[in-house]
């Protein structure tokens, strides 16, 4: 048994490492495919959850300059909607503004050395619906913890490093 953790601590480091340095590759894409090991043993309302987190990311998150056609209603909670308004740092001019840059990292330039790529390498299950986010965010590593509720929403977030 502790093989198996062994190994998978192992490959997690590893498709973490390649993340990094595909980051250093790619512009500006969200992967949209998960690993085998996370496809095992995650659940189908898991991959539901897991696609809801990669479509935020792409459409809101890690979109520059995006106007999207999507309603973030759909994908968010009354609950994050209020929280991210309420992390929101600039002057609104209209309609309601939201801080998606809360789910990702502080920093504003590219990491010098690396292509400032923007791209999830990981989401793995954290309990009680929560999801831990492994990412590159313009060439700078993070994570962010994100909480769904009733299979379809984000409903919490938190930034744990970057």
């Amino acid at each position: 048994m502790k093989f198996l953790k062994y190994t998978f601590y192992a490959l997690a480091l590893a498709g973490f490492a390649s993340c990094v340095a595909s980051s250093e590759k790619n512009d500006n894409k969200t992967i949209i495919e998960q690993s085998s090991i996370a496809d095992e043993d995650v659940s189908d309302e898991g991959n539901e959850n897991i696609n809801l987190i990669n479509t935020v990311y792409e459409k809101f998150v890690f979109a520059i300059d995006s106007q999207s056609d999507e309603n973030p209603e759909k994908y968010f909670s009354d609950n994050a909607l209020k929280k991210l308004q309420e992390d929101y740092e600039f002057d609104c001019e209209e309609g309601s503004c939201y801080a998606f840059y809360a789910l990702r990292t502080e920093m504003q330039d590219s990491n010098p050395g690396t292509d400032g790529a923007s791209e999830i390498c990981d989401i793995e299950p954290d309990g009680d619906g929560w999801y831990m986010v492994s990412y590159v965010d313009m060439g700078w590593t993070g994570k962010t913890r994100i909480k769904i509720i009733d299979g379809n929403k984000i409903d919490d977030y938190q930034r744990i490093s970057q």
